[in-house]
């Protein structure tokens, strides 16, 4: 798998599990948050918040059943009042023992001397004989009665206050349940359409632009098979009358002196019938390429050489042609076809720039994808500073017989991009408006074990 596929993939599995990890932190913390409330919201604390209702009405009940046997207590009514009375003080007793503050448990504990105080009074109304007395301590029950419902008022303000503050601090948890499920969801959405777009960036995208460029090199074959048969045909049956009308033309200037009109009408036509061979032999070349013949080689012989053939040729049109060697790889190539490609890309950047300025002819090592491998490789960058290339000419600047140039003919380009595929290698190219253009020749590195002859 090559590097960078891996380097993707790792990056594609720690973004799910970056992902992963948050949404079980989101459901742990939601559990326990939910299970935090599920604890608090028992039957037994909803029956504590009532638990001054229900001694209210047992104590009332017990008053009650006081009342209507007053004038005719018996053995079966004092048991019962007695049991009555044991099972109000087990309640306040559990009242007192859940007490959910110490205002609360305070109130309890009176609420338990003031009960006690108040079976007291009952049993002595039983035992006092019907007479002033009795009603004095008939009188005494109510008292304590009172005392008691005055406390039970208290102790029902006190369960309802908690109450509330438990309803309050419930509405908060659920409030706060509530935001971060929606942040935990907002996440979770902004996370996937992270991934989303990680996956669309890494994988997606280049293979589209992969696939689109694919596309534009089986057309650009399909165009460059084609139009070599058609360019083969006809540059084998112009080339035998040119040569007829050349030789013939030679034999017409020496007929007339230099100077004279028809002279320099026979030096117009002899130019332009060069101008049709060299049409001609880039015909041929482009129609029946020949395979090159590799030798190894380092590659700042390759660029010296090239540097010292143009150099003079630049400097008479105000160009300077600047030599940077960050490499010296050895590289296996065909000489002459090398040097054909790279004074191509020189000669069309120093006549982008109309007034002058540098082309730079660099080396350096790179590791980029290179027939489906990703491998260290050498690059031969042609820079230079002209106006650079307009959007709708990079779109067909590879195509034969695509030209600007009034005498161009359109097939440097294709029949460099043919020689460097020989080669084994691409042509990349980065231009920016005003700013010039790069010509990037990238090539493999030559075997460790070729020795350079």
């Amino acid at each position: 798998m090559p590097l960078k596929t891996r380097f993707c993939l790792t990056e594609l599995l720690f973004a799910v599990a970056v992902v992963a990890a948050a949404l079980v932190w989101a459901e742990r913390t939601a559990w326990r948050q939910i299970s935090s409330l599920r604890a608090e919201m028992t039957t037994e604390q909803i029956a504590r918040f009532r638990s001054a209702d229900a001694l209210r009405a047992a104590i009332l009940e017990f008053h009650n059943v006081w009342r209507r046997n007053i004038d005719g207590l018996n053995t079966a009514v004092r048991i019962e009042l007695e049991a009555d009375g044991r099972k109000i003080m087990e309640l306040i007793e559990t009242q007192t023992k859940k007490a959910g503050s110490p205002a609360e448990a305070q109130l309890s504990k009176e609420i338990t001397t003031a009960f006690a105080d108040y079976l007291g009074r009952v049993s002595k109304s039983h035992d006092t004989p019907e007479s002033a007395a009795s009603r004095v301590a008939e009188q005494e029950v109510e008292t304590g009665l009172e005392r008691l419902l005055g406390l039970g008022e208290k102790l029902t303000a006190d369960n309802r206050s908690a109450a509330e503050h438990f309803v309050t601090d419930a509405n908060a948890a659920l409030v706060r349940l509530q935001r971060f499920l929606f942040v935990a969801l907002l996440g979770l959405l902004i996370s996937g359409i992270a991934i989303v777009v990680l996956v669309y960036r890494r994988t997606v995208s280049p293979l589209r632009s992969n696939l689109t460029d694919s596309l534009a090199i089986i057309d650009r074959q399909e165009k460059l098979a084609s139009l070599g048969v058609f360019a083969a045909g006809i540059a084998h049956e112009v080339r035998n009358p040119l040569t007829a009308i050349k030789v013939r033309l030679f034999t017409l200037k020496n007929s007339h002196k230099p100077g004279t009109s028809e002279h320099e009408d026979l030096e117009v036509i002899r130019h332009e019938i060069d101008r049709l061979e060299h049409l001609v032999r880039d015909f041929l070349q482009f129609a029946r390429p020949t395979d090159p013949e590799l030798q190894t080689m380092p590659l700042e012989k390759l660029l010296r050489d090239v540097h010292d053939l143009l150099q003079s040729d630049l400097d008479g049109k105000s160009v300077k042609l600047k030599l940077e060697l960050l490499a010296n790889e050895p590289v296996r190539v065909d000489p002459n076809k090398m040097k054909q490609v790279l004074i191509n890309f020189i000669q069309n950047g120093a006549e982008s720039m109309e007034a002058g300025g540098i082309v730079t002819l660099r080396s350096r090592m790179d590791k980029q994808v290179l027939n489906g491998r990703h491998v260290t490789v050498v690059v031969i960058d042609v820079a230079d500073m002209g106006k650079g290339i307009p959007p709708e000419v990079q779109k067909r600047l590879f195509d034969p017989f695509f030209t600007t140039k009034e005498e161009g003919t359109g097939l440097g380009l294709p029949i460099a991009a043919r020689i460097v595929e020989k080669h084994g290698g691409v042509i990349q190219y980065q231009t920016q408006p005003n700013r010039g253009t790069t010509f990037s020749i990238v090539l493999p590195i030559a075997p460790k074990n070729e020795i350079q002859s």
